[in-house]
């Protein structure tokens, strides 16, 4: 089929019982500008981070899917700035089919996300203290385009306790198989810290463009680029990324 539905991300579709996928994610992100609490853009010291993140879903049943994403990182950043290597956060919990018809699903997901090494690393994974907890609701659909398939997939959310208080998050993931083997993502990840501009409100706006080629049914790889469109404290990153896709 053109339509693969273990290509969706953390997504609202379901496995199927017994079935499941990991994806082992490099990512590499740098950034030496940063936009202040006013969404202005300046030069902050540069700084550099490598993440290694296992994301794994397990169908438990038709309805339920477990998820599981532990990470590591290492953070290096220019005097004054401080660098650090420490286990990242780690992120498990159950999405639930709470409605399906026709090509679309709605699910619901709660995950509890932590950080492993304490307070020394929550201050890099955008966590004021060392544990979390994201709720979503989450849209998927079976799209053609051009008679190619595909799909889209939403999400609304919230998080608890982030670096600037709690956060509503807005992810979108539109794919397209336009080859056998290809399918092509472009996804967008947004957060939202509500409060006064020129305080604490927080804006984190992220593109990811990336090809998946599938090697074999069960391997495939991943290759893409993600930047930072706008902000509010927050930086201007940049980055690539690399995954390896294994079905089960």
């Amino acid at each position: 089929a053109c339509f693969a539905p273990g290509l969706a991300w953390a997504g609202a579709f379901m496995q199927a019982p017994g079935r499941g996928q990991v994806i082992a994610e490099l990512a590499f992100a740098e950034a030496d500008i940063a936009y202040d609490a006013f969404g202005r853009a300046g030069a902050i010291p540069a700084w550099r981070k490598f993440e290694l993140s296992t994301y794994a879903e397990y169908g438990l049943t038709e309805i339920v899917t477990l998820i599981g994403d532990p990470s590591w990182f290492t953070f290096r950043a220019k005097p004054p700035g401080v660098s650090r290597t420490r286990l990242g956060a780690a992120e498990a919990g159950p999405r639930v089919r709470l409605l399906e018809w026709g090509e679309g699903v709605v699910s619901a997901q709660a995950t509890a996300r932590v950080a492993p090494a304490g307070r020394a690393a929550a201050a890099y994974l955008d966590m004021r203290e060392s544990a979390q907890v994201d709720v979503r609701l989450l849209y998927g659909r079976k799209t053609e385009v051009f008679g190619f398939g595909g799909y889209v997939d939403l999400q609304i959310g919230f998080r608890t306790r982030a670096a600037f208080g709690h956060q509503l998050r807005f992810d979108a993931t539109w794919a397209v198989r336009p080859f056998e083997r290809t399918t092509l993502m472009l996804q967008s990840f947004t957060a939202i810290n509500p409060g006064r501009l020129g305080d604490r409100f927080m804006l984190s706006q992220k593109l990811k463009a990336s090809m998946v080629y599938d090697v074999t049914e069960a391997l495939s790889l991943q290759l893409g680029g993600l930047m930072a469109m706008r902000g509010v404290n927050s930086a201007a990153e940049r980055g690539i990324v690399a995954a390896v896709w294994w079905k089960f």
